[in-house]
């Protein structure tokens, strides 16, 4: 591939070539640079320069089935694997959001038996959809690899689930936060950026370091229920409680799985004086009875 450049009246142009079996391919790209570039507006002038080309310049999988990629994408995901993608529809926990099967029992309320016994301080949690499948993929490539652009879409099905709770309005989002060393080595904060997000998509204030993890705790993956609790129990606080008190928060995680985490968040904005904590997560995981208790 071979770019020459060259200036006339103050404007500079581009003209890329590629050759493939002996066929040389050309694009002139001063259109791509009069306005600020965008994958909209670069694809046909893409598509122009042939295959050979591309296959140099965009990712030749789908990062979720590895199947070949056939359309430019902000993010290295297939049409397949997001139309994949459903939201959970069926019976749920009236407050803690916990899907329920068909015959489960809640004794005559719409609570299952851990809400039932108090056992939460937010007001509601609901989740997107179960944490498996192309959601799992997405939510752990946009996490553990740095897929930050998956925040965009993602958020969108944090406003989908945002649909089936009860309150209608809040005064501030909010992200779980992670612990500041942490978040140096991942080098950001997954919750941080769906918040940012929503907030945009929702018009409500964003309260990015309203609520902070001072103690860094062990990662909750593998821990029962119990343990979860008492992990996260003391690791949260408030550091400015005027920003809070008296406000409805709506507070954003990736995944669900006890509710262990929220929880410890809701405690603390609450005892900073909140009137109250809503919880909103693009996955939740499937556990085990004994690791809930």
């Amino acid at each position: 591939m071979i770019a020459r450049k060259s200036r006339s009246r103050g404007c500079c142009s581009f003209v890329i070539a590629a050759s493939a079996g002996g066929v040389v391919f050309k694009v002139n790209a001063v259109s791509l640079l009069a306005k600020k570039p965008s994958l909209r507006g670069i694809a046909p002038a893409f598509r122009a320069l042939g295959d050979p080309l591309v296959s140099l310049l965009l990712p030749a999988a789908c990062r979720v089935c590895h199947q070949p990629m056939e359309t430019l994408s902000r993010v290295p995901v297939c049409e397949t694997c997001w139309q994949s993608v459903h939201p959970y529809e069926g019976l749920e926990c009236a407050q803690c959001g916990l899907f329920l099967a068909k015959s489960a029992l809640t004794h005559g309320t719409a609570l299952c038996g851990i809400c039932r016994r108090g056992a939460f301080d937010f007001e509601q949690a609901r989740s997107f959809g179960w944490y498996e499948g192309v959601l799992r993929e997405l939510i752990q490539r946009f996490k553990y690899n740095g897929f930050r652009p998956l925040a965009r879409p993602l958020a969108h099905y944090l406003r989908d689930a945002l649909a089936r709770m009860d309150a209608t309005s809040f005064d501030l989002i909010l992200p779980v936060p992670l612990h500041r060393s942490r978040e140096r080595r991942r080098g950001f904060n997954q919750a941080a950026l769906l918040a940012a997000r929503m907030s945009r998509l929702c018009d409500i204030p964003l309260g990015s370091k309203d609520c902070v993890r001072v103690r860094d705790t062990p990662p909750q993956t593998g821990l029962r229920g119990a343990e979860r609790r008492r992990n996260v129990a003391g690791a949260f606080a408030v550091p400015r409680p005027e920003r809070v008190r008296g406000r409805r928060l709506l507070l954003i995680d990736d995944v669900m799985t006890t509710g262990a985490t929220a929880n410890a968040c809701a405690g603390a904005l609450k005892s900073a004086g909140a009137a109250g904590v809503w919880v909103l997560t693009l996955g939740r995981a499937r556990a085990a009875w004994l690791d809930v208790l």
